[in-house]
């Protein structure tokens, strides 16, 4: 009877959780790719595959009525041009990544494309690159927190025809590109990780090999791992610790697939099989890898995994679509600021996005008319924007109320006296919009067992005024060490554990009582201050951080770098007295 009961209960809840998502529009506008901005309006890319043809780019509000249709019009009747992806910044502009194409029958990808857009569809400004029908093309566009964009494909270099990655400014301006050099293979993907780095995927363009890099947002390279037998396609994620999780499948018939963890340097820490064809892998704010896939090679379905920093399972959800829909064509794997993830598939007949939350357990498959799904956008109102044989919305059940976390903190390094801070420079050599001094990361860790991170949000502004504002899903309700971390300051962390139970949190690091081990500087004018000069980030300000900022003195650095104590993105004697200040070695301290 109690068997009985928990089916009945569950079969409940799955069709009460149907019944509040469900799909708002559809509009018959096919898509290569798909983004949002703040608004919730719908972006759009699709082309023309025919002589002339061009890349559409449509805009849509989100009840997804019609608002306008922008076309590069392209001359050259042996010419066209494909879209490969769509993106938004925090401007509400819009990016437009795309591949010049010459012939139809057996077309040759000539050269690559990036497009600015405004909100009203005016063309900003466009880059053909590099030289004339030298044959790179794209597959991929990002945008950061500074509205700096990076364009993954392929590109001639001194190596040969190789993975690329363009950045652009947001004029246009090229900042740099990055070759690989290392052999991963031909791009196929990249994303942010969670420490603020770019991780790169590649497949062999001649055998079942993948390859993966890491560089940072300069362009500079970090690590590769090349040359990873696997019969599918990889991929990779990182988290807010430098750790990077890889998916490879087992180089067997009908094996599994492998997640291996690499330490912040590349150095593979461990590697685990698990028996499902494991596709796609992203790690949420809780800093812990999900996978997605087939439950088994060459079958249809939807299954999601979960493991621990140590490559234990947590969860297995092997039919997270239910019997009914047998997924196909998997095409995109997101997770929310909940840890809910999300995939986009098709059924041949149908677009379709599936939904497990962060225990694993399944709470929809939804279905639009449209064959498949190219992709999908979680968009700030919470809903589901789809793209793919058509554009649909699902309207997903409102989420709990966020909770609010209230900061405050003021760093040594830009401290300019009466509880203010300078704006830093950013990587473009500009001031941080509005009153932003820089940018800070935060995480919660277990009361109990300090070692545990619950939650890392990054990129989060710090006001000059040395406050914060942070949204907290409202799942995290226990007690947590707060813990603050700079790219240059010493790490900080609450003298005791912070309440989350109520949905308002405050907390101030306003005196050295209330950081643990007293870590906080006092200030002539009586302002308490976090630590500057862990260049290194290693928890201890010492010799070998001074010699760090002295060597990028002599180099006469300038920029967006972590030896910039200041803040005026000129690395010189005056971050060399500010770090010779700490008298000594001055380390952090952690429950």
């Amino acid at each position: 009877m109690k068997t009985t009961l928990t089916i009945l209960t569950c079969l409940f809840l799955y069709s009460f959780l149907q019944a509040q998502n469900s799909v708002s529009w559809i509009q018959y506008t096919e898509g290569i790719s798909i983004a949002t901005d703040m608004n919730n309006n719908v972006y759009t890319v699709n082309y023309e595959y025919n002589p002339g043809g061009d890349i559409h780019l449509t805009k849509r509000n989100a009840d997804g009525v019609f608002q306008w249709e922008s076309v590069y019009d392209n001359t050259d009747p042996v010419l066209f041009e494909s879209s490969t992806w769509v993106e938004t910044d925090h401007a509400g502009n819009v990016i437009v990544t795309g591949t010049i194409n010459s012939g139809y029958s057996n077309p040759v990808k000539a050269n690559s494309i990036v497009m600015k857009y405004d909100s009203n569809g005016v063309l900003l400004w466009r880059n053909v690159y590099e030289t004339f029908f030298d044959g790179s093309y794209t597959k991929k566009c990002l945008v950061d927190n500074n509205n700096n964009i990076y364009v993954l494909g392929m590109g001639s270099s001194s190596n040969g025809f190789v993975t690329k990655i363009k950045k652009f400014a947001p004029d246009g301006t090229v900042l740099w590109s990055f070759f690989d050099n290392a052999g991963i293979g031909v791009a196929f993907n990249f994303k942010f990780s969670r420490d603020n780095k770019l991780l790169i995927v590649g497949r062999s363009a001649f055998g079942s090999v993948n390859g993966f890099a890491k560089i940072d947002l300069d362009g500079n390279h970090i690590w590769s791992q090349t040359g990873l037998n696997s019969v599918n396609i990889g991929d990779a994620a990182g988290d807010s610790e430098g750790n990077t999780y890889l998916t490879t499948g087992e180089y067997v018939f009908n094996g599994g697939t492998l997640i291996k963890k690499l330490d912040p340097a590349g150095t593979q820490t461990w590697s685990n099989a698990f028996p499902f064809a494991g596709l796609r892998i992203e790690v949420g704010n809780d800093n812990l890898p999900v996978v997605c896939g087939f439950p088994n090679s060459g079958s249809g379905g939807a299954a999601f995994l979960k493991v621990d920093q140590n490559g234990n399972q947590i969860w297995y959800n092997a039919d997270a679509d239910g019997s009914a829909y047998n997924l196909l064509m998997h095409a995109q794997l997101k997770i929310d600021a909940y840890n809910n993830a999300y995939l986009a598939a098709g059924t041949l007949f149908e677009m379709a996005i599936c939904k497990i939350n962060q225990e694993g357990n399944s709470i929809y498959t939804l279905t639009t008319p449209g064959s498949y799904a190219n992709g999908f956008s979680i968009g700030a109102d919470n809903n589901i924007y789809v793209v793919g044989g058509a554009t649909a919305k699902i309207t997903q059940t409102p989420p709990p109320q966020d909770k609010i976390l209230q900061l405050s903190i003021l760093l040594e390094g830009l401290y300019t006296g009466n509880g203010s801070m300078r704006k830093a420079l950013n990587t473009s050599g500009n001031q941080f919009p509005e009153n932003i001094a820089d940018q800070i990361q935060i995480e919660l860790h277990d009361a109990t067992n300090y070692n545990t991170l619950i939650l890392s949000l990054n990129n989060v502004n710090l006001n000059c005024d040395g406050t914060a504002t942070l949204i907290i899903p409202s799942q995290y309700n226990a007690n947590y060490f707060l813990t603050l971390k700079h790219r240059n300051s010493l790490e900080i962390v609450s003298a005791s554990p912070v309440s989350f139970a109520s949905n308002g949190i405050s907390y101030s690091f306003d005196h050295s009582n209330k950081a643990f081990g007293s870590k906080l500087k006092s200030s002539a004018d009586g302002a308490w201050l976090a630590y500057s000069g862990d260049i290194n980030q290693d928890g201890i300000i010492n010799e070998l951080d001074i010699q760090l900022v002295y060597d990028q003195t002599a180099q006469f650095t300038t920029g967006y770098s972590s030896t910039d104590l200041n803040g005026d993105a000129v690395v010189d004697a005056e971050d060399l007295i500010l770090i010779d200040n700490q008298f000594g070695i001055v380390q952090s301290a952690t429950p």
